[in-house]
């Protein structure tokens, strides 16, 4: 989707100037003074007459049964105001003011939780709910303090955690999910067109997607076929309550993935009014709307977004207008006090016109339903049924056919089973078990081979995960996935193993094992009818990290990891070639291989050190440096670099809020950049083509990359709306990031394609 950046570079232009004359603007009628903000923000307290006044609500779980917590202590940093949770859990704070805010919870017999970012608007609530986790009766004396940093007992290792307030605001992301993830240790980008998660070394096809307990195949607009990106996401930030980035040594509750796990909470809408929104950014516009239902046993939330790409195309004089459609919603309803049901939907429509040449058209969707069960507070079970579906068609004009022809005509189906079980069978043993069931099925078409393919696999899964705590300070979580796949016809038993020690109240050690297996793209699978009985993909995980608080808001960490893969496909016709990385960045489908072996073999090694600052009065960050080294065996035996061996990756990214009206980000990323095939120049000029050797392939690297991004944030308060207005600018510094480099014989020389430049962007979200 090459035609994607000149739209956004242009409109962003032609909008920027008036967004500044309007962020820039003096205080409006009905805005109340700018009160400090932080875990120390001074006096903010104000009579619910005030005219720029909201409030905070919220639910106060047990973690790990979903009971609610009675006399829960709460009270907002540095105003005074305090409150107590009620035997349902709920708490609240009226007539809070206009302003940034961060929240202590605190409960005897219970760590500490520190909740920072939680912003207050003008008429409305903000809704916070809260999972308190209980402290072990063997472990009082150890790290019961609070900090924003609370503990999670089920994700020792590898995990990355993101509220919606850090997601929005990201400089970098532009309202696009995938890309506010860069920041996370380990994290390196395919290009700047697509929003591909190369986490680790792996390839795109290794990420794994989850919305409420709901696989999702991919959450992108024009997705790529056979993988888990795609140019543009579709996922509303808006929605999202929580968002948890697993980048490896991740337990038995989830499979079928080598590389990582994106979880991710989507809120309730609210329960006690009407509310409404309308966005604008440099994706698209769009509106939102979310209420309660009759008796307010429940809430619905729906939001549509549209790009305006192919509007002002005539205008950007280009032939080639591409758009993209999203709808999504979620509605909740409380069947009593200890069962829930939730319908999640998501769908989206991207294409792009190539005038009477060519276009390409792709419809992704996602529908399921989650079940909550309360087992009377000794624990609760996740129950999902969901449908997802992809299909793509791209074609282009032929003369001799007099009309389009196809190029391609694909779509895959899934239907999915998920069970979730939490059970606390005393303080210091509990369980995770359930299954995962999977039908999907594929067609595809293609005039490469001018015939069609159809493919059916149904998997089946089994876990369980046990935590014990035999000491003080220490975990330890043993757990099993038991996996089959009717297409290969294979059944794996594959052990996970983490442990988590805390030997003082700052320091902690972590660690963790696991072995893992995914079904090869059936993208992959259907190019030869021998693939289908190819073992699956398989790769080791070790993981062992340190971790040190300097302070209840920053924490230094440092982590090392191992992974080692087997059984990847590999293709006699193309012997140095590693196939799984082939789909990519715009690179949005795999070539034909033909016939695939199983004998692919790989690793990727690893250091990340990260320093991550929570915002306490006016400043937030994250800064990361990480060591990736990451190489493949092609089919001689010869060892090579993996496509995205970038070796060092550097990012700094935080924000400072001057007062409660403003707000700046930014994000400088530095990195090593991919591997490529270098040439022997002198040999190359003589044949007149590019020439190498075997123990040259992907043994260079193109120059290095680097992107500096920037936004700023003007908050508006009336009575009862708010206003944001956001302005920035994507690789501000105009870098020439490289993307491709080869061998031009024309010129006797190296030849290069580069990513974007300089995009400026301007947004708003009002809400009403």
């Amino acid at each position: 989707m090459s035609e994607f950046k000149p739209y956004i570079s242009t409109a962003g232009v032609l909008i920027l100037a008036a967004g500044i004359v309007l962020a820039g603007a003096g205080p409006l009628r009905g805005q109340s003074p700018s009160p400090a903000g932080g875990l120390k923000p001074g006096p903010m307290t104000t009579s619910a007459k005030d005219e720029t006044a909201g409030g905070i609500k919220g639910r106060i779980l047990d973690y790990e049964t979903q009971r609610p917590l009675g006399g829960v202590e709460v009270d907002i940093a540095g105003t005074g105001l305090k409150a107590k949770s009620d035997a349902l859990g709920a708490y609240a704070f009226p007539g809070v003011a206009v302003g940034y805010y961060a929240l202590t919870f605190r409960l005897e017999g219970y760590y500490e939780d520190t909740r920072t970012d939680v912003i207050v608007r003008s008429g409305r609530t903000t809704f916070l709910n809260v999972r308190l986790l209980e402290a072990r009766p063997i472990q009082e004396e150890v790290r019961v303090t609070a900090d924003a940093f609370p503990p999670a007992p089920d994700k020792p290792v590898s995990r990355t955690e993101f509220n919606p307030e850090e997601l929005r605001r990201d400089a970098a992301s532009a309202g696009d999910l995938s890309r506010a993830l860069y920041a996370v240790p380990g994290v390196v980008k395919a290009d700047e067109e697509a929003n591909d998660l190369i986490v680790r070394g792996g390839s795109p096809s290794e990420n794994g997607f989850y919305i409420d307990n709901i696989f999702i195949p991919n959450i992108n607009h024009f997705p790529q076929q056979g993988a888990s990106g795609g140019n543009v996401s579709m996922m509303n930030m808006d929605f999202v309550e929580s968002l948890q980035f697993l980048t490896g040594g991740f337990d038995a509750r989830y499979g079928d993935r080598l590389s990582s796990i994106i979880e991710i909470g989507y809120r309730e809408g609210n329960r006690e009014t009407l509310d409404g929104q309308f966005n604008l950014s440099i994706i698209g516009f769009g509106g939102q709307a979310e209420g309660p239902l009759p008796g307010r046993k429940g809430s619905w939330m729906f939001s549509a977004n549209r790009s305006y790409l192919d509007l002002i195309s005539g205008m950007l004089d280009s032939d080639n207008p591409s758009d993209f459609y999203d709808l999504q919603g979620k509605v909740s309803y409380d069947l009593d006090s200890a069962n829930r049901l939730s319908l999640l939907a998501i769908g989206g429509l991207s294409r792009t016109e190539y005038g009477r040449d060519a276009r390409e058209r792709f419809t992704s969707g996602t529908a399921g339903l989650t079940w909550r069960h309360l087992w009377g507070g000794e624990g609760y079970s996740d129950t999902s049924l969901s449908y997802s579906e992809i299909r793509g068609r791209e074609s282009e004009f032929w003369e001799w056919e007099g009309g389009l022809h196809e190029q391609y005509d694909y779509g895959t189906k899934w239907l999915t089973f998920r069970s979730v079980n939490h059970l606390r069978l005393s303080p210091v043993h509990r369980l995770a078990f359930g299954i995962d069931l999977q039908q999907i099925r594929f067609r595809n078409w293609d005039d490469y081979h001018n015939a069609e393919t159809r493919l059916r696999n149904t998997s089946a899964a089994a876990f369980l995960n046990y935590t014990v705590h035999p000491f003080a300070g220490f975990s330890l979580s043993p757990g099993l996935r038991l996996e089959y796949r009717s297409l290969s016809g294979r059944l794996g038993l594959l052990p996970r193993l983490s442990f988590s020690w805390t030997p003082a109240k700052r320091l902690s050690v972590n660690g963790a094992f696991g072995i893992y297996t995914q079904q090869l793209p059936l993208f992959l699978l259907k190019q030869d009818p021998r693939n289908v009985r190819l073992r699956d993909p398989r790769a080791r995980h070790l993981v062992l990290g340190v971790g040190y608080l300097l302070g209840r808001d920053i924490r230094l960490s440092l982590e090392a990891y191992d992974k080692r893969y087997d059984r990847f496909p590999m293709s006699p016709i193309y012997p140095y070639y590693f196939v799984i990385d082939d789909v990519n960045g715009d690179n949005d489908r795999f070539w034909d291989f033909g016939r695939l072996i199983d004998s692919g073999e790989a690793y990727a090694r690893g250091l990340e050190l990260t320093l991550q600052k929570k915002i306490s009065r006016n400043l937030y960050g994250l800064a990361s440096l990480s060591y990736i080294r990451t190489r493949y065996k092609d089919l001689l035996g010869n060892w090579h670099n993996r496509l995205f061996d970038n070796r060092f990756v550097l990012c700094l990214s935080g924000g400072y809020k001057p007062s409660a009206r403003w707000e700046i980000n930014v994000r400088w990323i530095w990195s090593g950049n991919k591997a490529f095939t270098p040439v022997d120049e002198a040999k190359s000029r003589e044949v007149g083509y590019a020439w190498t050797t075997i123990e040259r392939i992907m043994a260079g690297h193109m120059a290095d990359y680097q992107n500096l991004s920037l936004r700023v944030d003007r908050r508006f308060s009336f009575k009862k709306s708010n206003l944001i207005v956001f302005a920035g600018a994507l690789n501000i510094l105009d870098h020439q990031n490289e993307l491709y480099r080869y061998w031009f014989p024309p010129q006797g020389g190296y030849a290069s394609e580069y990513m974007w430049g300089v995009i400026p962007y301007i947004g708003l979200e009002f809400e009403f």
